[in-house]
């Protein structure tokens, strides 16, 4: 491998049994930038990355992907949720999230709901593979306990923050509980969606939706509902879940692509530089040879060059 290689193309090489398509190693640069340029982290990031989505991975979201699936079809018209098409002046990604949708009576399923999310930004990332972090926005205006129960499952919602905080290309670097004024256990709504662990570092709560005003994005880039001109929510819901049904062929290619990768052992990957390392610096490989001070010396007591001195006794005193 060249050394003015990229770091996707060395993971690649390091890494996978296969040869990597172009797309993934655009992908597996973004991890790289995603990681600040650390590439230690970006070499473990990468590796969850694909173990992550293969067998034994996130199979419960991840995998099964089919758009036209009843659940799948049944949480686009139950909860909304919209990449909005401009970024912001930081280089932010956006998405709002109306959970659950006006007017939907359903118990929401979670396995549904974050399995969509998952293939939207698969497209979202298809489509524009560069560097930013992204900002989400969940609007419970709407939220009644009922909504809450059966299929609304915690730890469906603890893979997936688990996924975008360790695995993802790229990271939420904020999420904000929006029109929470009507909730009176917001505790225990924290603790259904599997967001409490990030209540300190990246989850903020507030009662009103004023907060979606304070990122620099202008009415352009707006739902009507929040004061905008790009759209109802409904109809940019409805955009989406076009598109995920037009590119069910390409999300299922990818199901199996990465289910189908075999990665090395991370040994493997670290192999030549360790035992590079060992042969400049190891005593357990240097000969006796090497290390005996006699090296040119060739009295005949201490026989060939390299042995052991023999320890002898004389007149009850010991010489070496």
């Amino acid at each position: 491998m060249s050394p003015a290689a990229s770091f996707g193309q060395r993971w690649a090489e390091d890494n996978l049994t296969r040869e990597a398509s172009e797309d993934e190693v655009r992908i597996l640069d973004l991890i790289l930038k995603t990681c600040h340029n650390d590439e230690e982290e970006a070499v473990k990031r990468a590796r969850r990355y694909y173990t992550t989505r293969g067998p034994g991975g996130l199979t419960e979201l991840w995998h099964r992907r089919h758009p036209d699936d009843e659940d799948i079809l049944s949480s686009c018209q139950d909860v909304y949720i919209v990449p909005l098409r401009v970024r912001s002046l930081n280089g932010q990604r956006v998405t709002i999230v109306r959970l659950p949708a006006p007017l939907s009576d359903r118990p929401l399923s979670a396995r549904a709901l974050l399995a969509r999310w998952l293939m939207i930004m698969d497209l979202r990332l298809r489509e524009d593979p560069t560097p930013g972090d992204e900002i989400v926005f969940i609007d419970v205006c709407d939220l009644q306990p009922s909504h809450l129960k059966n299929h609304f499952k915690g730890s469906y919602w603890k893979d997936f923050a688990w996924c975008i905080k360790s695995a993802y290309p790229t990271r939420f670097s904020e999420v904000h509980v929006i029109n929470t004024n009507r909730l009176k256990t917001m505790s225990l709504l924290l603790l259904h969606i599997g967001l409490y662990p990030w209540r300190r570092k990246v989850l903020h709560i507030h009662t009103h939706a004023g907060q979606i005003y304070n990122v620099d994005i202008g009415p352009e880039g707006l739902p009507y509902e929040y004061g905008g001109r790009a759209g109802a929510m409904k109809d940019l819901n409805d955009e989406w879940t076009k598109k995920l049904l037009s590119s069910a062929k390409w999300l299922q290619k990818e199901e199996r692509k990465f289910y189908e990768t075999e990665l090395k052992p991370k040994d493997k990957s670290r192999s030549r530089s360790s035992l590079t390392l060992r042969g400049i610096t190891s005593y357990d490989i240097l000969t006796r040879t090497h290390s005996c001070r006699s090296l040119n010396r060739h009295d005949a007591d201490e026989g060939t060059p390299g042995a052991y001195r023999t320890l002898r006794a004389m007149d009850k005193s010991f010489y070496v």
